[in-house]
């Protein structure tokens, strides 16, 4: 492909980046469309984030999986198959006629993509040859920072304009064309399949666990957590799950993870923190977006404006902070990135009905300020604190982990605003009693606006209260989530300054 004309490498180059562009904007292209999709479906804002995290615990399952198919099919079979799946999932993701159906295709959907993002990087590299690399590599990263930004304004845009079938619809061209370029232009490089051993029981009891996990944290407020007889079961099946992936994988001659990457002590904190960084990222980016529709009265389009002002600094930033990492003091970069971050989400907390665009705006912008600063040199010392043979699986490793935790991040942050919500709707409907001592004054200004309905009157009480509850139950969830901060800074300090080498990562394995 290197000999090639130049035209040519640049078109592939394009479609093979087009496809992780595709890929990634479908994490954030439904965060804004939820309330459209939980309306049009009859499900409820709780319910509807079902549609996400489907698709990213899918994706983190079959992400341990995508070496050995890549070996046993070749890669570029694989990536064009991926890709063709995935326009045909996003299909029938826009055909769901009821809300059981558009989760089951958006976990299919998560099944296809999570073999096109670690193959659309080593594609990319393929097509040009190692002097053009970090070309290579600036063209994959603007299509991974961009796609981001992009999709929330997407998704509001497509949504009230098109309806929210079309922002899965959309895919169904640019796969299509990338996948046929692809095949076109590289399937006469596609290496010769191997047959490599797969751990199949292992990859039974991963699977099992984690989904079973996922559906504890989606459904247990909805079945009252432990006291539902099925959120025990599912449960122990998790735990048990998870006790048999461990014993097994200790034995297996050909493991999903390998434990060796344990004997890294910075790779395993940078892990931690990473984990903890994505559980309060997502978690404080779900329920806002849902807020500004149902209180303020948002359309998807103005909610895509606010969310989008997340990721407008990270796509020039890490260039910058990448740029300079070498340079750099990397702990003072991950802990300034966790006081913004901090700083953000606790701005968030300051909402109520009153609050303004620009206010929003600022507070998500400040959130991104946070995220440009502490997640470039994260992922950087985590890669680079192992030795050369162990970054591809530390790769798989961390990314099977950071995307798991954003479903859980999802799961946890609508659960925290549910639950605080009907913490606060029941002691202010305890104050909704006309005939207590100087509650009079009270309901005067709502008895003004209805007139001589009560009827009238108590419908306007029940508005003000939802709202008032959504809101304060949202203002605890983002007081929790900037709490749950705090043990990143502290552990910062455990992790170099620098960016540690080979051999520095060798000698920490004690080797």
């Amino acid at each position: 492909m290197s000999d090639g004309p130049r035209l040519p490498l640049l078109l592939t180059a394009i479609a093979i980046t087009s496809a992780n562009f595709m890929n990634v904007l479908d994490t954030t292209i439904a965060v804004v469309a939820l309330p459209a999709m939980s309306g049009s479906l009859g499900a409820t804002p709780s319910q509807g984030t079902w549609i996400l995290t489907s698709y990213t615990v899918c994706l983190a399952v079959i992400l341990p999986m995508s070496p050995w198919i890549s070996k046993r099919y070749g890669e570029i079979r694989t990536f064009v198959t991926s890709v063709l799946l995935f326009s045909l999932t996003s299909a029938i993701c826009g055909l769901a006629t009821n809300f059981e159906t558009l989760v089951l295709f958006r976990a299919l959907q998560g099944l296809t993509s999570g073999l096109i993002v670690p193959l659309s990087q080593t594609l990319v590299l393929r097509v040009y040859p190692p002097e053009k690399h970090g070309f290579a590599i600036g063209l994959w990263s603007v299509t991974s920072t961009t796609a981001p930004v992009l999709g929330p304004l997407i998704g509001g845009f497509i949504t009230d304009n098109f309806g929210w079938p079309w922002i899965f619809y959309i895919n169904i061209p640019l796969g299509i064309a990338a996948a046929t370029l692809i095949w076109t232009s590289m399937r006469h490089t596609d290496d010769q399949s191997v047959r490599v051993p797969v751990d199949w029981v292992g990859m039974l009891f991963l699977a099992t666990g984690v989904i079973m996990l996922q559906l504890v944290l989606d459904k247990g407020h909805e079945l009252d957590w432990l006291a539902s007889p099925g959120i025990r079961t599912m449960l122990n099946i998790a735990i048990i799950s998870a006790i048999a992936f461990y014993v097994w994988e200790r034995k297996e001659k050909h493991p999903i993870i390998d434990y060796e990457l344990f004997r890294y002590p910075v790779f395993v904190m940078a892990s931690v923190i990473a984990c903890l960084f994505h559980i309060t990222y997502f978690g404080s980016m779900i329920p806002y977006p849902i807020w500004m529709q149902s209180v303020l009265g948002y359309t998807a389009t103005w909610s895509g404006l606010v969310m989008a002002g997340t990721s407008v600094l990270p796509v020039f930033g890490m260039m910058i902070v990448g740029k300079n990492m070498p340079n750099w003091n990397l702990r003072y970069l991950m802990a300034s990135g966790c006081v913004f971050g901090i700083w953000g989400i606790y701005l968030q907390a300051g909402a109520s009905p009153e609050t303004t665009f620009n206010t929003m705006l600022f507070a998500r912008v400040i959130v991104g300020v946070g995220f440009t600063l502490l997640w470039p040199p994260l992922m950087a010392i985590t890669l680079s604190s192992v030795p050369p043979d162990k970054t591809a699986s530390a790769a798989s490793f961390f990314n099977f982990f950071r995307i798991f935790s954003t479903s859980v991040g999802i799961a946890i942050g609508m659960t925290i605003w549910q639950s605080r919500t009907v913490f606060h709707r029941q002691h202010l409907i305890e104050e909704l009693i006309p005939w207590k001592p100087g509650k009079d004054t009270a309901f005067t200004p709502l008895q003004e606006i209805a007139g001589d309905s009560d009827d009238a009157m108590w419908a306007i009480a029940e508005g003000l209260t939802n709202v008032q509850s959504l809101t304060m139950g949202l203002s605890d969830t983002f007081l929790l989530l900037a709490i749950m901060i705090i043990p990143i800074v502290l552990m910062v300090p455990l992790l170099p300054a620098k960016m540690p080498n080979a051999a520095e990562a060798k000698s920490q394995s004690g080797d």
